[in-house]
């Protein structure tokens, strides 16, 4: 019993690190609050699920449409809501451009979508496996198995591609990152496309999971991937996926030893442990956030 709830624990776990990713890159190389990455990901997830429930598309060109919608809306929302208030005394206005950025969002997906649980079409095949007398879901290997490839080959994408080394560089120092002839601009608009995609990919993950979506998903998003980057240390890619298990496992434990009913609650309380032991987060420091 114990060795499935950890299973789909750290299963849970990896979708929430997709989420955090974005959000954590954001923060790193802008130190803005970026609250509409929830509604974001929101959007292009009923994407897919209008691309596959009523299209029947393919659900692997439907997946990638959705992550792509996704990733333009989060560049088109920098483009429109915050690129201008980028300088560091806007911040504060920024942050509440962000919050007035997330309303529209999430209201014009409810004019589209309504605002009921709609029942999202599984991905892979309803079947389980048996590992040494362990019975496990196909479903929870091939999502685990998504999320661990994707977060892998954006590890691979920073460290060797040229855009990815721009990311670091910005990351590091804007003004300095300009004077070497980086296009800012440019790079912020891919740091904002790839959070849209991950997060996308993240939701899409974790509905088909569990067949549901809803418009109420995209603020609790925000909130878990708010979570998971201030537990692991906002600003730091290996932060967001330490995070994101630690709430991933924490949930589910909590849910099936303790009650659904405290699993929030519980979790503030190792947010806040662990904040009282590590200010910056576990994998935090008092120096400029690095992605």
């Amino acid at each position: 019993m114990l060795t499935e709830v950890l299973i789909v624990g750290v299963m849970v776990g990896a979708i929430y690190s997709l989420v955090t990713i974005g959000y954590s890159m954001v923060y790193g190389i802008l130190k803005l609050m970026n609250f509409a990455h929830g509604d974001v990901y929101i959007f292009g997830t009923l994407v897919c699920y209008t691309l596959l429930a009523k299209f029947h598309l393919n659900p692997f060109l439907a997946v990638l449409a959705a992550a792509v919608s996704g990733g333009l809306l989060a560049a088109l929302v920098e483009l429109i809501a915050y690129r201008r208030l980028r300088a560091a005394q806007h911040r504060m206005i920024s942050m509440i451009t962000a919050l007035g950025a997330a309303y529209v969002i999430q209201n014009s997906s409810e004019l589209r979508w309504g605002n009921q649980v709609l029942s999202f079409p599984s991905l892979f095949p309803n079947q389980s496996v048996v590992f040494f007398g362990i019975q496990i879901s196909v479903t929870h290997i091939f999502t685990l198995c998504v999320a661990v490839v994707v977060i892998v080959g954006f590890n691979l994408f920073l460290k060797y591609h040229k855009a990815g080394k721009a990311i670091l560089c910005v990351s590091e120092d804007i003004p300095t990152s300009s004077l070497m002839g980086i296009p800012i601009n440019r790079t912020i608009s891919v740091v904002y496309f790839l959070g849209g995609v991950f997060g996308v990919l993240g939701g899409v993950l974790y509905s088909a999971s569990y067949n549901a979506i809803s418009i109420s998903m995209g603020f609790r998003g925000t909130i878990i991937a708010f979570t998971a980057a201030v537990i692991g240390g906002i600003g730091s890619l290996g932060g967001a996926l330490i995070g994101g298990m630690i709430l991933g496992l924490s949930e589910n434990l909590i849910s099936v030893y303790v009650s659904s009913s405290y699993k929030d609650p519980i979790t503030f309380l190792i947010l806040i442990s662990i904040l009282l032991i590590r200010p910056t987060g576990i994998l935090g420091s008092t120096e400029s956030g690095k992605v």
